[in-house]
């Protein structure tokens, strides 16, 4: 998802996409955790950090609520040559 105000746009891209098993279906794919980037119009510098679906839910009621737009939709996973966040 896509989500951009006066000073921001924000993109979250699935990350961890697990397998699980569902009554209706059999198995269903469920989307875990996000990679977020946040784009600032002003000066076009990129913040970046992952998150889990919990937070990135409340945080997209929360920009929606204050005036954000949603303006795309991520469907596929960030590129790697962008982002790469360390393991443990």
């Amino acid at each position: 998802m896509q989500l951009t105000n006066q000073t921001c746009i924000v993109d979250f891209f699935p990350e961890a996409l697990i397998a699980e098993a569902d009554e209706n279906k059999g198995m269903k794919v469920v989307v875990k955790r996000f990679n977020k980037r946040v784009t600032f119009r002003a000066n076009g510098m990129k913040s970046y950090s992952t998150i889990g679906m919990i937070d990135a839910k409340n945080e997209w009621m929360e920009r929606i609520a204050n005036g954000a737009e949603v303006t795309d939709y991520n469907t596929e996973k960030m590129d790697r040559s962008e982002y790469m966040p360390m393991s443990c």
